[in-house]
């Protein structure tokens, strides 16, 4: 059994500090209950900026924004991983990861000893993300890791979790358990938009994913209260958008909902065992696929905006080879 915990929670918004200490003592207190594997949202480190959906150009809060995103050399993210450390726990955190002031979406798994072992960046930011977001890298592509005493951990960022080719390159990577990570969500009725938006719109991926991919998936949302709906200046959305749920191999709910507007823990434990039955029935990327008739192309190579060409023959930045 791997006893897992997802996270409903809110960041302290706009407030790096405050979100990691947050963060550490959600930490401590999965550790506490008995969890090896805790979840975080979409870029759970700062917070979403859920005001792009409604006025893109905001350059007051989107320099705040800049400001509060941490980069992976920062002590903020040294706090976290001491903390899986120190609990012996590992995490899967969702972060605005800051690169030289560039913003991506990014994920990172942290082990039980403190080592990042995985860093990632959504590949393509959805839609009006993309006025704050950069896109991601061929090393992205590798977003799956074996964690001692868990288990093939994988994760994909929002509506990755429908893109049929990058799902298909994750499920080949043999991942057990999958981290769903999206950002707050409304009940359709009051988001009054597209349907595959809206909280049962994006469950039904999640649930859709762990059918497809026959591992569990850890759907994880963060909670929007009027606090920072204040903070974004957002006067058209309804407290809420907390929709954690853990689903099994065969799509099945196995947790019962926290209210969405309320902060918690969800907590279930997975026997890896039960992906067994499931994978013999479908297994897309093994028994059940035809690589003779379909198969998918990938190219993980970094493309830099900065490459050298210096010398004929010699290897260029990025392991190529001047022709």
């Amino acid at each position: 059994m791997v006893k897992v915990a997802v996270t409903q929670q809110e960041p302290i918004w706009f407030d790096i500090a405050g979100t990691v200490e947050k963060t550490c003592r959600l930490i401590e207190e999965a550790a506490q209950n008995g969890a090896v594997l805790i979840a975080f949202p979409e870029v759970w480190i700062p917070g979403y900026p859920m005001w792009i959906w409604f006025r893109p150009v905001d350059p007051d809060l989107s320099t705040m924004y800049i400001k509060s995103s941490p980069s992976y050399d920062s002590p903020y993210i040294e706090e976290i991983r001491t903390a899986a450390k120190k609990h012996k726990i590992a995490v899967v955190l969702g972060l605005s990861e800051n690169s030289g002031n560039s913003l991506y979406i990014g994920q990172c798994i942290i082990s039980s000893v403190g080592q990042i072992l995985m860093k990632r960046r959504k590949l393509k930011p959805t839609h009006m993300e993309r006025t704050i977001y950069g896109d991601a890298g061929g090393s992205s592509l590798d977003n799956v890791v074996e964690l001692e005493g868990v288990g093939k951990v994988g994760t994909l960022s929002c509506f990755e979790n429908l893109q049929p080719l990058l799902k298909y390159h994750t499920i080949s990577q043999r991942e057990q358990i999958h981290i769903s990570a999206w950002p707050p969500v409304q009940a359709d009725e009051d988001w009054k938009g597209l349907f595959s938006m809206s909280a049962e719109g994006v469950q039904i991926l999640s649930q859709t994913y762990a059918m497809e991919s026959t591992s569990y998936v850890l759907h994880c949302t963060s909670v929007l209260t009027s606090s920072g709906l204040s903070a974004m200046n957002i006067e058209h959305m309804k407290p809420g958008g907390g929709y954690a749920a853990i689903f099994a191999p065969d799509g099945r709910r196995i947790t019962e909902p926290i209210p969405p507007d309320q902060e918690g823990i969800l907590y279930a434990e997975l026997p890896l065992d039960g992906i067994l039955p499931v994978r013999q029935f479908v297994d897309v990327v093994g028994h059940y696929s035809r690589p003779d008739l379909l198969w998918l192309g990938v190219d993980k190579k970094e493309k830099r905006c900065v490459r050298s060409h210096e010398v004929e023959g010699q290897l260029l930045d990025g392991g190529e080879k001047e022709v």
